[in-house]
């Protein structure tokens, strides 16, 4: 894992508003603060924080997954969210991972380290959060 790299994609996601770090845990995860949710669902224009596991050997492997705070009723209106991809402990919380694959046929396109990172998986978060059941 390149923190160094995880940094400058932080930052450049802070330079546009968005509040995301690197929080220690079992797995080390990436945190995305207030991400937006849009659409037309009686929670557009609330926010959710969202957590995102480091793959092993990233950037070579692909970001993979989201995860949403245990409890959360939006788990059951994400696609993916019923579909328990397990349960790990970052910022003092615990997170529920749902099944949720952006880059392998998840509808954005194929995973390539040299343009995506996780300054660009948050537009996957976005659309992932618009699209609430």
């Amino acid at each position: 894992m390149s923190h160094e790299r995880i940094e400058r994609e932080l930052a450049m996601l802070l330079e546009g508003g968005q509040s995301a770090s690197i929080v220690g845990g079992a797995p080390t995860c990436v945190l995305y603060r207030g991400v937006p949710i849009r659409g037309t669902s009686s929670l557009a224009n609330e926010n959710v924080d969202v957590v995102v596991p480091v793959p092993n050997g990233y950037p070579a492997s692909p970001i993979d997954l989201a995860g949403l705070p245990v409890g959360s009723p939006l788990l059951n209106r994400v696609a993916g969210g019923g579909n328990s991809q397990g349960v790990i402990d970052a910022d003092g919380r615990q997170w529920q991972l749902a099944s949720y694959h952006p880059h392998s046929n998840g509808g954005g396109p194929p995973w390539d380290q040299m343009r995506h990172g996780f300054h660009t998986y948050l537009d996957h978060l976005i659309a992932w959060l618009a699209k609430l059941n």
